[in-house]
């Protein structure tokens, strides 16, 4: 029995709609960077023509392989010694074999393994021929893990029967883990691949099939064709028993489980859409004879663009249109889109070394918005870009120890921390500044040039820029080396501060960052800033070339207008990479603007930009609460997914901040009020329009968790129907606002919901697309103290016929905290009262005192938290221990952001008349409420009784 199996439900203080893509991965080794080992990169003596790699992967249960490997290198030096990458690849010493060019034989006088620099060292008794091709032979063995990375085992089901595949990933620094090689991104090659494998299965790889021999009954060896020139990171390799829908002659073809394949037939159109635009837009081939999308249940990214055989994790590529979320649909979209431009940016021309990753996921990242905005134009998918990419980056670029674009490193765990918002989100971000500075046509003939002068080829940005500069016509205030490099170079962006002064307009830019205490601010770093506007005499918010620059040497300049103005809006379609503020009569005129019938003068983007910016200056300092509460009101009359978007992640601070405050009733109020009018729009059933169907995640969401009446109603009619009818299902999309509501605004304290659970869902062991998550999730809503202790009671019992694994008892928590100021209260004193079983049954505690600390916002819950930490430091893991630490230091950074903003939001709340409710219930001082002693043994007899 596995209960919560997928349990990734959306939860208002849980994860925020509008997150990185889904193939982000999170750095967590970045600041171990800065001292760099230059031991960990092979030295340049030696370097290969061609692999020859034969693996036997025939295996019953994929637990271990072995093989061979022939590689053909040119040898560069003058010394007697060459490098190749391994780590943990178990070399047969006695099977290497080194042969010169003439064909005799060169001894090997020595073998070292240096382990900490996952290399192989091999020493001779003689010099090697400088610029002489030397051919090489080992053979080795090693295991399969399950870790998702290197050669790995992943498993599906097909009814209760489980099934295994063997498959890869490489990047960054993986293929060292199963086949001695040159895995550096510079080390380009031709691969010929051989698989032996049980005949049951077939091998994909990178190239089509050249031939596949049946050994007998029971095995079978596929070889395939010799692949272009790659680097070791995009080779890769599948065997497996899926299935595809695909005539063997189509060039794309996707691979499934038997049991899904039925369901790939978006993913196969919409690919086949996707790469002929591309070859259109790029005035350059798709370079290989094919290229298979293939779903794997377990991966760690979002999708691997190994050149002709991409990897996917399986829910982006597995469409039913019966129960796939819009949100679901178009990230398969936008992923296959993503992979496929990889197959110039970064496959046929490939960064020289990861310093310049940005180069392949920055345009792959612009590209797979702007195609796959061309081919789904009903998404509105070029706005959601500023929104996914410009604000996500802003949010995260905005601290003291952020890196730029362009980031040296060598130690392979630094490397494979890279792939974060830097270097997808800021990237693209950049990428699309300039594509707007210099126009789109020259944009495109630039790139066209670029490709085809480095195919094949390395590359650094030094290329990009000779040939942007071939094309470009519009005139800079440098070289475009000089303006792209300022931004590639430096962390952070600027900050425009627009003051208008009747005719007179000046603009001064500094570096904008999120002020933290007791933290020194960051250097002002100068950027070349381009500059567009529209005004209220001329709102022609279309052309978005660059009218002025601000460089590092006029960081700010005056001019005047042609005429008179009511208002001025600078960056339109927010095209360039920086915030603006504006002097308190401009932030006037915008809202009462923004406020009138004529809000749409102000286009969607600029709408947002306002939203975003106006948040941030106030949390930041910069910008009274006055202004920005004055100007989120105006989202009563929004009906655009894209403002409500950015708007999302501003309130839910906002209500983390303010939920233990005395004046937290009248933010609901406030909160109820500008969603109203959304909901009725949009509700949480009817319309199946797109937009309207992201707007579930975030805005219903927002008006359901504050209990907008037509929602709390909604919401009851749904559950009653759900708890009545087995045979029913809310939809989807509506389930984690449906259950958040009805759980906050609607449930007594019974055994309605926990019988529910036992009876119906306990049984449910996959494919139940996240709903016991979201029904989860949601029961951690409720502000019930009596139910939020049952709920937490569940993480720590232990009974027959009721197993549950670390991860879902730690899920049950993390809903529990996150889902009202209630919930963290109780959770806090839970912790502090049976941290021993919790941490026993859980495994891992770290996230939730990340998750603490996140959430802590009153006097309270920081004493406790300060209890916790007391009372059990001396047993904490160091990973336990240094979250712990990071909590209090983010707890405090907390109150001080309560001590410095919570009054002026709460007068302006009073002022503008939002209702304090009689029933709010203020906080005990002890900031948890008690969980008596025996509370979770009582329990235990209830469950037990509940699940027979």
């Amino acid at each position: 029995m596995r209960l919560l199996r997928s349990l990734l439900g959306v939860s208002l203080l849980v994860t925020v709609v509008n997150c990185a893509a889904p193939f982000e991965r999170i750095p967590t080794l970045i600041e171990r960077a800065a001292t760099v080992d230059e031991g960990y990169r092979l030295q340049r003596v030696s370097e290969p023509l061609s692999y020859s790699l034969y693996l036997d992967i025939s295996d019953e249960n994929f637990y271990s392989y072995r093989g061979s490997v022939d590689i053909e290198m040119r040898f560069l030096d003058t010394s007697n010694h060459f490098y190749l990458s391994n780590d943990g690849v178990v070399i047969d010493r006695d099977s290497i074999k080194v042969t010169k060019p003439n064909g005799e034989d060169l001894p090997l006088r020595d073998l070292i393994s240096m382990e900490k620099y996952e290399q192989l060292l091999f020493y001779f008794n003689e010099r090697l021929e400088q610029n002489a091709v030397y051919k090489v032979h080992i053979e080795f063995s090693n295991t399969i893990g399950t870790e998702l990375k290197g050669l790995y085992r992943s498993s599906y089901a097909v009814g209760n029967t489980t099934r295994y595949i063997a498959t890869t990933h490489f990047e960054s620094t993986y293929a060292r883990s199963v086949f001695p090689c040159y895995d550096e991104p510079s080390y380009k090659a031709y691969f010929d691949v051989t698989i032996r494998h049980r005949s049951r299965y077939h091998a994909l790889s990178n190239m089509p099939i050249k031939e596949r021999t049946e050994d007998d009954n029971e095995f079978a060896t596929t070889k395939f064709e010799r692949s272009p020139y790659i680097s070791s990171y995009l080779l890769a390799f599948i065997v497996s028993d899926y299935k595809t829908l695909s005539d063997e002659r189509d060039r794309i073809k996707v691979y499934a489980p038997e049991n899904q394949v039925q369901h790939t037939t978006y993913a196969r159109e919409f690919a086949q859409k996707s790469l002929q635009m591309l070859e259109d837009l790029l005035g350059h081939e798709f370079q290989l004879p094919k290229v298979d999308l293939i779903a794997i249940p377990d991966f760690n990214m979002g999708a691997m663009e190994n050149w002709g055989l991409i990897t996917f994790r399986a829910v982006y590529l597995i469409y039913d249109d019966a129960t796939t979320t819009a949100r679901t649909k178009q990230n398969i979209a936008d992923l296959i889109t993503h992979e496929f431009v990889h197959s110039w940016f970064g496959n046929e021309v490939t960064p020289e070394w990861w310093t310049y990753l940005w180069l392949s996921e920055g345009f792959a990242r612009y590209f797979e918005y702007y195609v796959t905005s061309q081919i789904e134009d009903e998404w509105h998918l070029w706005e959601q870009f500023v929104v996914n990419n410009v604000h996500s980056a802003f949010s995260q670029d905005d601290k003291v120890d952020n890196r730029p674009m362009s980031f040296y490193a060598t130690e392979p765990d630094v490397l494979n921390g890279l792939f974060d918002y830097v270097v997808y989100a800021k990237s693209a971000s950049v990428i699309r500044m300039f594509q707007n500075v210099i126009g789109f046509d020259t944009f495109k003939a630039a790139l066209n040039d670029y490709i085809a002068s480095r195919s094949y080829m390395t590359t650094k940005p030094d290329y990009l820029y000779e040939s942007i500069e071939k094309f470009n016509e519009v005139p800079m205030p440098d070289s475009v080396k000089t303006v792209f490099n300022n931004w590639a170079d430096n962390a952070g962006y600027p900050v425009v501060k627009v003051t208008r002064n009747g005719r007179l307009v000046t603009c001064a830019q500094k570096r904008f960052w999120m002020p933290v205490e007791g933290q020194t601010a960051p250097k002002d770093t100068k950027f070349y800033v381009p500059l567009n506007y529209a005004t209220s005499t001329d709102a022609d918010f279309n052309d978005t070339t660059a009218v002025d620059w601000l460089t590092p040497d006029v960081p700010e300049y005056t001019k005047e207008l042609p005429t008179d103005i009511d208002w001025i809006i600078v960056n339109k379609q927010q095209t360039g990479f920086y915030r603006v503020n504006y002097d308190n009569d401009n932030w006037v005129a915008l809202i009462e603007l923004l406020k009138s019938e004529k809000l749409n003068t102000i286009p969607v983007i600029n709408r947002a930009q306002l939203v975003d910016d106006a948040s941030n200056l106030a949390k930041a300092g910069e910008l009274s609460y006055e202004i920005a509460l004055s100007l989120l009101e105006y989202l009563e009359m929004e009906s655009e997914y894209i403002p409500w978007s950015t708007a999302y992640n501003a309130l839910i601070h906002m209500n983390r901040m303010l939920s233990s405050n005395e004046n937290y009733s009248r933010f609901e109020d406030f909160m109820r009020k500008i969603t109203s009018r959304m909901y009725e729009r949009v509700a949480l059933t009817g319309t199946t329009h797109h937009i309207n169907r992201l707007h579930r995640a975030n805005t219903v969401y927002l008006a359901c968790y504050f209990g907008v009446k037509a929602c709390v109603d909604d919401s009851q009619t749904l559950m009653q129907q759900m708890m009545n009818d087995e045979s029913f299902v809310v939809p989807e999309e509506a389930q984690a606002a449906a259950f958040c509501a009805f759980n906050r605004h609607v449930t007594a304290p019974n055994g309605d919901l926990l019988q529910m659970l036992f009876d119906r869902y306990l049984p449910i062991q996959s494919n139940d697309n996240g709903l016991i998550g979201r029904f989860i999730t949601g029961m951690g809503c409720t502000r019930n103290t009596t139910m939020l202790e049952q709920y937490l009671a569940l993480t720590v019992l232990n009974l027959p016929g009721f197993q549950l694994t670390g991860t879902e008892r730690n899920q049950i928590l993390v809903a529990v905290l996150s889902g009202s100021h209630e919930g963290l209260r109780t959770s806090l004193q839970f912790m502090l009262e049976y941290y021993p079983d919790i941490s026993y049954m859980f495994g891992s505690v770290a996230n939730i005192f990340t998750e603490f600390g996140n959430r802590i916002s009153d006097k309270g819950g920081f004493e406790t938290l300060q209890d916790i930490v007391a009372k059990y430091g001396g047993v904490f893991t160091d990973s336990v221990r240094s979250a712990a630490s990071k909590a209090l230091i983010q707890a405090e950074r907390n109150l001080a952001w309560v001590n410095e903003h919570a009054e002026a939001i709460g007068s302006w709340l009073v002022s503008n008349d939002y209702t304090l409710s009689t029933t709010t219930v203020k906080p005990d001082k002890g900031g948890a409420s008690s969980v008596v002693a025996g509370f979770v043994l009582t329990l235990a007899m209830v469950f037990a009784t509940l699940i027979h």
